[in-house]
C-alpha cells in the first residue's frame, strides 16, 4: 500500500476552490443561501488571499483541516496594535481525532508570537480554546430599549426624526462621510478604504446611514449595531427614540468606553446586562496594556496607585510596575518583587475580563480593571 502522503502548512493560492467547498462543507453551509464568501467577503474573496492566510492538513492532496488567521491592525487612541484574528476552524468529519486541529493552532500560536502579533482573537467554546492560550474576556455593557420604556421616560416630549437608511452601493457617497467618522473613533481596528465596504457587511449585515433630513448623523450596522455618532451628546436620545418608533425593541450592546452613550443608555432604558465579547490571547501585555490603560485615562478617572505584577505569558515572562501618577498611567518593565503573579490565560481575565477572582484581592486593580478592550462584530473572524 502505498504511503499516505501528509502535508502541514500555509494554504496556496490554487486551493482556494476547494478551499471553500471543504470549509463550507464542514460548517454545514449548502452553498445557496449561505456560505463563507457570501458571510465574510472581507475575507473569503481572491483579492483578500484567503488560503495564504490559512493553515492546512491534507492527505494525498486533499484538505483534511483548515484554520484561517487574519492579521489586522488595531487603534487605540494614537496607539498600534498587530490583532490576528482565527476563524474557520475546520476538520473533516472524517479526520477528527487525528490531533489536525491541534497541530494547527498550537503551530499558528507560535507563528502570531514569532510574527510580532500583540494578541489574537477568536470566537467559540471557551474551554476547546483554553488548551490553545486563549480566555474569554473584553466587556460590554446591554442596554434593552422598548416603547414602554420611551414613554416612561419621554412622554410627549418633541424629537428630531431620524431616518435609517440601508448603505447597499458601494459607490454610495455617504460611505466616504462614514469611513471618516469610523476613523475617529478611539477604539477601532483598521478598514482600509478598498475593503470597508466588504467589512462593514460582514455577516450578511446592512450597513445604515443616519440621517435628519439631509444632515448627516452617523451610522449603524442592522439593529444599532456598531451604532457611531458625529454628535452623541447631542443627537444619542432622538437617534435611541426614532428607532423604537419605527423598528421595534432592541439591545444596544456598548463598549466601555463609550461613556457618554452608556451614561444616557443607564438613564432610560428597561434593562441592562454586563457581557464578555469572546475569547482572546495576549502576547505583548506590556504594550497592550499600556494601550487601554491610556484609553481608559481618556475617558474615566483612574485612581492613583501602583502595582507589581508578574505574568508568565505564552510569549514570555513579563514583570511590569503598572502606575498611575495624576491621573495618568504608565506601565513599565521592573525587576523589583512582584505583588502578584499570573498565569498567561488568568492574566487576561484580571486585566480585561468581566470575571477575575485575583483582581477581587488586589484593591487597586479592582479599581482599575477590567480595561476596555472590545473588537466591533464586523471586524471579527
Amino acid at each position: 500500500m502505498e504511503e499516505m502522503q501528509i502535508y502541514k502548512g500555509r494554504g496556496t493560492a490554487d486551493m482556494r476552490d476547494d478551499y471553500l467547498d471543504f470549509i463550507n462543507l464542514v460548517f454545514g453551509f449548502n452553498g445557496n443561501n449561505e456560505d463563507f464568501l457570501k458571510l465574510l467577503p472581507k475575507l473569503y474573496k481572491e483579492e483578500y488571499h484567503p488560503c495564504e492566510n490559512n493553515y492546512v492538513v491534507t492527505e494525498n492532496g486533499k484538505l483534511k483541516a483548515a484554520i484561517g488567521v487574519f492579521p489586522r491592525t488595531m487603534h487605540v487612541l494614537d496607539e498600534t496594535l498587530s490583532v490576528h484574528g482565527v476563524g474557520n476552524v475546520a476538520v473533516h468529519p472524517y479526520s477528527r481525532s487525528k490531533g489536525y486541529m491541534k497541530d494547527l493552532l498550537y503551530g499558528a500560536v507560535q507563528d502570531m508570537i514569532d510574527a510580532g502579533a500583540d494578541l489574537a482573537d477568536l470566537g467559540g467554546l471557551r474551554q476547546r480554546y483554553q488548551y490553545f492560550s486563549y480566555e474569554i474576556a473584553g466587556t460590554a455593557i446591554n442596554f434593552d430599549f422598548s416603547h414602554t420604556s420611551m414613554r416612561h421616560c419621554f412622554g410627549d416630549a418633541p424629537m428630531k426624526n431620524m431616518d435609517f437608511v440601508p448603505v447597499t452601493d458601494p459607490e454610495s457617497p455617504w460611505l466616504e462621510p462614514i469611513r471618516a467618522l469610523h476613523g475617529k473613533k478611539l477604539l477601532r481596528m483598521e478598514r482600509p478604504a478598498e475593503q470597508f465596504f466588504d467589512i462593514v457587511r460582514s455577516w450578511q449585515k446592512t450597513l445604515h446611514v443616519i440621517l435628519e433630513e439631509d444632515r448627516f448623523v452617523g451610522y449603524c450596522i442592522d439593529s444599532l449595531d456598531e451604532l457611531t455618532l458625529a454628535d452623541a451628546e447631542a443627537d444619542f436620545e432622538d437617534v435611541l427614540r426614532s428607532y423604537v418608533a419605527k423598528r421595534g425593541n432592541v439591545t444596544l450592546h456598548l463598549p466601555l468606553h463609550e461613556t457618554v452613550m452608556i451614561e444616557k443608555s443607564y438613564r432610560i432604558c428597561s434593562h441592562f446586562s454586563m457581557g464578555n465579547d469572546q475569547n482572546y490571547s495576549i502576547f505583548h501585555y506590556k504594550k497592550v496594556l499600556g494601550a487601554f490603560l491610556k484609553l481608559k485615562a481618556a475617558v474615566l478617572p483612574l485612581v492613583d496607585g501602583v502595582l507589581t505584577v508578574e505574568i508568565n505569558g505564552i510569549a514570555d515572562r513579563e514583570v511590569l510596575k503598572i502606575a498611575v501618577k495624576d491621573g495618568v498611567p504608565s506601565v513599565e518593565d521592573t525587576e523589583e518583587t512582584p505583588q502578584i503573579t499570573l498565569e498567561h490565560k488568568e492574566a487576561a481575565s484580571f486585566f480585561f475580563g468581566l470575571v477575575s477572582p485575583a483582581r477581587t484581592l488586589c484593591p487597586v486593580a479592582a479599581a482599575w480593571f477590567p480595561l476596555p478592550l472590545r473588537i466591533d462584530s464586523a471586524d471579527h473572524v
